[in-house]
């Protein structure tokens, strides 16, 4: 049975999404005693933060260490991608195309679980839309990993040492896929399977309705459990139910919808190039339309905005809603001019047709630091609705010669998602770990040096696991894994350094804990 996404987008904002009163209303409900402004405030109109504002850096390095590395092949590949053509749209880069779908990295990493429970170092890895945008995707099998993902260490006891990097184990790859047809446009588009394949190899993944990176750019996984998660998308920017474990796709897409100057519904929704709303059906069928230009976006009744600036950041909360983090406000986007980037409150639903995933609210603007530009990725602080660790990203590295054309911005901070200043900017924040300055006492990766460098474009992973340590990884870019320009065979670890990796860090205070003061303001001078 298949479901029109503009009637269920229209009956969710007329029926599901309440008032910006009852946003408020939520917000104060779910606050401790702490409340940044008062339930009778009218919500300013958004602007930028004026330039006779003091500016407070928000770098608090906390004391931590490095536990260790690990990485996952890129030529690890599962019996369900093998044998399955892919990179025909990339032009021959790094040997494309190949008779199999490569690892191209993870856009994001959630806990994984089994009859309900947590399952300590086992985790569902997000996959990618494949080569990175729309136009070069439509070949690229949308998937998830259950990653098991642990480093041996000791503190050096009795001075014992492990390799400097230990591979992850895949447990096994689902292909994200629609069998019961939930997945339709406004214009009656459907999925990209139903059109076009590169050949035969492709028969069982069109019978499944497997969707495909043309269809979606997903970014953000929050999981309640091992049978239901929502998925946060960019090409529209859009969310929608799917189990983990599966794959299966359990409810239609709902769209991202615009706010006003008082960060209220205002009726209309985001869209971008790559939104198969914009394409006729006869060249979707003639597979002529992997996207489309910024004036006819403009044009047409959406929002436009940039179509890689979905959901990197999209979080489990505590009180089980979701926080949907927008990835920037730049690009080709009418966003710019907004204080920071959008953060929604999504109500997850209950994984049928019938109850998709919602949009509930606007909570505010997250500010990004100075020469960050990107949300790489955010994860929820354990048993709080209110604090959640945010990775912040640029466009380093861009080669090896310095000066160079851009420095390393790439941090992690903390952000309390209800303290709001009047421009609704949520302004209490903490930077806790620089990931080109990471503390390695116990020099876990043997080289002398006790300083490690997470160098990477897109270190689009971060899960808090407990109160002391974090889980960070990269999406590879794949098969642009080499952004430094150097030659990688001549490097130790060349080939590791080019795999998705993963480091694990710990806090010597218990930091995550939501009893612990990390987030007390400071004292205005």
């Amino acid at each position: 049975m298949r479901f029109c996404a503009s009637t269920l987008t229209a009956l969710l904002f007329a029926s599901a999404i309440p008032s910006m009163a009852d946003a408020r209303e939520l917000r104060r409900k779910l606050k401790s005693s702490k409340s940044s402004k008062s339930d009778d405030d009218e919500l300013p109109t958004p602007k930028a933060p004026k330039s006779s504002k003091k500016l407070r850096p928000s770098a608090d390095y906390q004391d931590h260490y490095l536990v260790g590395l690990l990485n996952y092949p890129n030529d690890a590949i599962p019996d369900i991608l093998d044998g399955v053509t892919s990179g025909t749209y990339i032009n021959g880069v790094g040997g494309a195309p190949w008779n199999y779908i490569p690892s191209v990295g993870f856009s994001d990493i959630e806990p994984f679980y089994a009859d309900g429970e947590k399952v300590r170092g086992e985790f569902f890895c997000l996959s990618d839309n494949g080569y990175g945008s729309s136009s070069n995707s439509a070949d690229y099998a949308l998937n998830i990993v259950h990653m098991k993902i642990q480093k041996p260490f000791t503190y050096r006891h009795g001075e014992g040492t492990y390799e400097a990097y230990t591979q992850t184990e895949n447990l096994g790859t689902a292909l994200i896929h629609d069998p019961h047809g939930y997945i339709q446009w406004e214009n009656g588009a459907d999925i990209q399977v139903a059109y076009h394949v590169p050949d035969s190899t492709w028969d069982t993944y069109k019978d499944l309705r497997v969707l495909t990176g043309r269809d979606f750019d997903v970014e953000g996984l929050a999981v309640i459990n091992e049978n239901f998660a929502i998925i946060g998308d960019e090409l529209m920017p859009a969310i929608f139910a799917v189990n983990p474990t599966t794959g299966v796709v359990l409810s239609p897409f709902v769209r991202t919808p615009d706010i006003d100057e008082h960060g209220n519904f205002n009726g209309k929704f985001l869209s971008t190039r790559g939104d198969k709303v914009h394409c006729s059906i006869a060249a979707l069928e003639a597979n002529s339309c992997m996207s489309v230009d910024s004036a006819t976006v403009e044009q047409s009744e959406y929002r436009r905005h940039d179509p890689s600036g979905g959901y990197e950041g999209f979080s489990l909360l505590a009180d089980g809603t979701i926080a949907a983090f927008v990835e920037k406000y730049s690009g080709d986007t009418t966003l710019g001019d907004e204080p920071g980037v959008r953060v929604y409150r999504v109500l997850p639903g209950n994984g049928t047709p019938q109850n998709p995933p919602s949009f509930h609210s606007f909570m505010g603007f997250y500010p990004f630091e100075l020469n960050a530009g990107n949300i790489a990725d955010v994860s929820a602080i354990p048993g709080s609705s209110r604090l959640v660790a945010v990775i912040e990203r640029n466009g380093f590295p861009s080669g090896n010669m310095f000066p160079a054309p851009v420095m390393p911005a790439n941090k992690l901070c903390v952000v309390d998602l209800e303290d709001l200043d009047e421009n609704m900017v949520m302004h209490n924040k903490k930077c806790i770990l620089n990931y080109h300055k990471v503390s390695d006492p116990w020099d876990v990766d043997g080289n002398g040096i006790f300083q490690y460098a997470q160098t990477q474009v897109t270190n689009e992973q971060v899960i808090v696991v407990d109160d002391y340590c974090i889980v960070a990884g990269t999406d590879t870019n794949y098969p642009w894994t080499n952004q430094f320009d150097v030659d990688v065979t001549e490097l130790p670890y060349g080939q590791e350094v080019t795999d998705t990796r993963w480091m694990v860090v710990c806090f010597q205070e218990p930091i995550f804990n939501p009893e612990y003061p990390l987030m007390d303001e400071q004292e205005e001078d």
